[in-house]
């Protein structure tokens, strides 16, 4: 990939969220990825000691780790959509085994940053 068609790439991404419409379905996915990683937990109910990072403890969360569990999420379906766009490629083989490698990579590593954090958690 050159560096001409990595800002044609970024400008393409850019000028979508600049619409309207964009910027409705950015915001709509972080506060999809806010909710699902447990920030109204982490803001509304705050444990008194948050000078650890993940507390291990069920039922209970800090606002790093609530923000660590919002990556993991984010990491998995940047995977997931990886996965799907390299579906749709076809006028290059080696694009879709080139996605299709960063998509599995992006899946192992929530896969695995997901499961220290349980471990982590004591759960």
């Amino acid at each position: 990939m050159t560096i001409g068609a990595l800002r044609n790439a970024l400008a393409g991404v850019l000028g979508s969220i600049s619409s309207r419409t964009g910027l409705i379905q950015l915001l709509y996915v972080i506060a999809l990825v806010a909710l699902m990683g447990g920030f109204v937990n982490a803001v509304f109910f705050p444990l008194p000691n948050q000078g650890q990072i993940v507390y291990p403890g069920s039922g209970s969360q800090t606002i790093p780790e609530a923000v660590l569990d919002a990556s993991v999420i984010l990491v998995g379906g940047a995977g997931i959509y990886v996965t799907y766009i390299s579906g749709r490629q076809t006028t290059k083989s080696r694009m879709v085994n080139l996605y299709l490698g960063i998509a599995l990579l992006l899946l192992a590593l929530s896969v695995f940053m997901g499961l220290y954090l349980t471990v982590l958690k004591g759960g």
